[in-house]
């Protein structure tokens, strides 16, 4: 593998598997895949640069993807920021998220194996969704590079030319029902509300409808004094105010942060439910 010319980083993102996120690449030949150092982690290798288990890991569960990318597999990328880092291919990661499955179902996962299961468990339904490709281009903003004309489209399709008059779309019954999970009391729009309330909008709110490139284009438009729903057409307004509905009813009905948080992610591309196998996580 030295004599590989060394590939650079082209677009990269945070992809979500339920409440665990993995830095996800595009190469500059278009090749998709993971940081691999925090993907080994995701996984539940723990070394700062995964080592022999981890290359034996990937050999017994993605054998057939290792060899079909013997000449194409990176194992190391420039990154944007300079420094160099590990790469696993997307390819790799599919045939061995399928290898780890197939083997909890069988009985044959070893002990130290098995605290994959969770997080391949996770990407196996993120993949069944929308497919590992598509949830990489849309953390990365690569689908956009890959088609330049879907982003206008995009914003034409949601997006008003110039900022309308400031009205409220985030109503006092989603601010109390949110205050309600930490104890707080909501007293109305005249307090500044505490930061973790506007992770939660990002979180939650925006981040579930909207891709990556459109909440940065919203970033850029909007002056000191404008907020982001302000630059939404009708169709836009009524994807966010949709979606503030759905938070705004899961928060009434969560007993505290955590739970809210935890249904939230089952909500909206969260932990896979698959009862069947939690014998076999907990064996």
């Amino acid at each position: 593998m030295s004599d590989l010319p060394l590939r650079r980083v082209t677009h990269y993102g945070t992809v979500h598997f339920g409440e665990i996120g993995c830095e996800a690449v595009v190469l500059n030949d278009g090749t998709r895949g993971f940081v691999q150092r925090q993907f080994a982690q995701l996984l539940g290798y723990r070394q700062k640069t995964p080592g022999r288990q981890w290359s034996n890991f990937l050999a017994h569960f993605a054998p057939n993807a290792l060899a079909a990318n013997e000449n194409s597999l990176v194992r190391k990328v420039q990154m944007p920021n300079g420094p160099h880092a590990g790469f696993i291919s997307a390819d790799v990661v599919m045939e061995m998220v399928d290898g780890v499955i197939d083997a909890a179902l069988a009985g044959n996962l070893h002990s130290k194996q098995k605290r994959a299961l969770a997080a391949c468990r996770r990407i196996q339904k993120a993949m069944a969704k929308v497919g590992l490709n598509a949830l990489i281009d849309e953390a990365t903003g690569y689908q956009y590079h890959r088609a330049p004309d879907a982003l206008q489209a995009l914003f034409s399709k949601l997006l008003r030319q110039q900022a309308a008059a400031w009205e409220r779309r985030f109503h006092p019954n989603f601010y109390r029902a949110i205050y309600r999970l930490f104890g707080w009391t909501y007293r109305g729009h005249e307090q500044n509300p505490p930061s973790i309330v506007g992770q939660i909008t990002y979180d939650w709110v925006y981040a579930p409808v909207m891709p990556i490139a459109m909440i940065d284009e919203l970033r850029s438009r909007k002056a000191l004094s404008d907020k982001h729903h302000q630059w939404l057409n009708a169709d836009g307004l009524r994807l966010l105010e949709n979606q503030i509905s759905a938070v705004t009813a899961i928060a009434c009905c969560s007993r505290d942060y955590k739970d809210f948080r935890n249904r939230c992610s089952a909500a909206f591309g969260g932990a896979l439910q698959l009862d069947w196998l939690d014998a076999l996580e907990a064996a």
